[in-house]
């Protein structure tokens, strides 16, 4: 799998960096692909998004870690953060889902 972007994120009791990879989609099948994001510790986390193209499974990939970042009790909790900054910005826009706690959303 190729990494084709990643975000390091800022942890607030910690100096420690917390990444967040989205890799290239691959194809499954002759109808399905697949887009892979993961999240390093202390979230943990990781999925693989399907679609029936590259370009759906990229989209439905990058939304899907943004609200798993943003949906974080690390997020609710202040201690998630960008760039030295936790006003809320983590460098990705956030689903519209969360437009009443996140600064950007698509």
């Amino acid at each position: 799998m190729t990494i084709i972007a990643e975000q390091t994120l800022d942890l607030s009791f910690t100096s420690d960096k917390l990444a967040a990879r989205l890799f290239a989609p691959e194809q499954k099948d002759e109808e399905t692909w697949v887009c892979r994001f993961e999240i390093g510790a202390p979230i943990n986390e990781s999925l693989d998004a399907q679609g029936v193209s590259s370009l759906q499974a990229l989209a439905l990939a990058l939304k899907s870690l943004s609200a798993a970042l943003y949906s974080s009790e690390l997020y609710r909790n202040g201690q998630l953060g960008a760039f030295g900054e936790f006003n809320g910005y983590l460098g990705i826009p956030a689903p519209g889902i969360f437009k009443d706690i996140a600064p950007f959303t698509f």
